[in-house]
């Protein structure tokens, strides 16, 4: 499990995350979603160690703020919201920052771990082209792919390993945004945990275990799909009016997946 226990984390002396606590299981897809600006991305940077943090954040037991980095690597990996690339690398380069250095040690392996993470985004025969000259979609991809080698399977020594994914659809076509939400589905399904922090609500309710759902640096609601999404609770946390699983009045045509498969 990741198990939060009343987070809070400070940035340029204000506090951007009160008091958040929820638990992430093995198996499980946990969404975070809330409005732009509600400590989704600087809680998921809790969870990950990359942000000091007051209060606990535990993966499989162990308290993240005493683990060394390289031990925090072998057990989860993260997905920015975004990558800077500053020299021109190829995406095989690119790829291949994520594996171990044990892996690295048979160049075969390596290979085979590289072009399985680019298959699994949809990006074979991509290898040989430079980072830069893709798309930000394919950018994305290609990002995702790295945190594939990194964490190449879903259960390591008996533990299971997390991917930490933040907007990890936000510039892809309807297509991809389901082929990584099947992978991420996959991954739990094969014993993994994946917390991804979410905007489209349609895609989390299609694919998430659990609802994380955040207003202004606090936790808003937690549960399942059905108890998180409801109308009350979306006009409360989005300061809209919305209602759920309902056809728009004028017959306004709008698309959504209705399946996970």
């Amino acid at each position: 499990m990741i198990e939060l226990s009343n987070v809070s984390v400070d940035l340029s002396g204000k506090t951007i995350v009160h008091g958040v606590s929820f638990t992430a299981r093995a198996g499980e897809l946990t969404a975070i979603a809330g409005p732009n600006g509600s400590g989704k991305t600087t809680t998921m940077k809790a969870v990950s160690g990359e942000l000091a943090a007051k209060g606990s954040v535990r993966i499989n037991g162990a308290e993240v703020r005493d683990m060394a980095p390289w031990k925090l690597a072998a057990v989860r990996g993260v997905l920015p919201q975004a990558s800077s690339i500053s020299f021109p690398f190829t995406v095989r380069e690119i790829v291949r920052m994520g594996l171990t250095t044990g892996v690295n040690l048979h160049p075969e392996k390596a290979e085979e771990t590289a072009a399985r993470a680019l298959g699994a985004v949809d990006l074979h025969g991509f290898e040989g082209r430079f980072y830069q000259e893709l798309s930000g979609g394919e950018q994305q991809r290609v990002q995702l792919a790295r945190v594939l080698c990194q964490i190449a399977e879903p259960v390591a020594h008996g533990k299971p390993c997390w991917l930490l994914l933040d907007e990890p659809v936000s510039s892809l076509d309807i297509s991809h945004q389901l082929t990584i939400m099947r992978l991420a589905r996959q991954f739990c399904e094969a014993g993994g945990g994946v917390i991804a922090v979410m905007h489209d609500l349609n895609l989390t309710a299609l694919f998430a275990d659990q609802i994380v759902l955040m207003k202004s640096g606090r936790l808003a609601a937690s549960g399942s799909v059905r108890d998180v999404l409801t109308d009350e609770q979306m006009q409360s946390v989005f300061g809209c009016p919305l209602r759920i699983n309902q056809v728009p009045a004028d017959g306004t045509p709008f698309v959504l997946a209705h399946s996970a498969i």
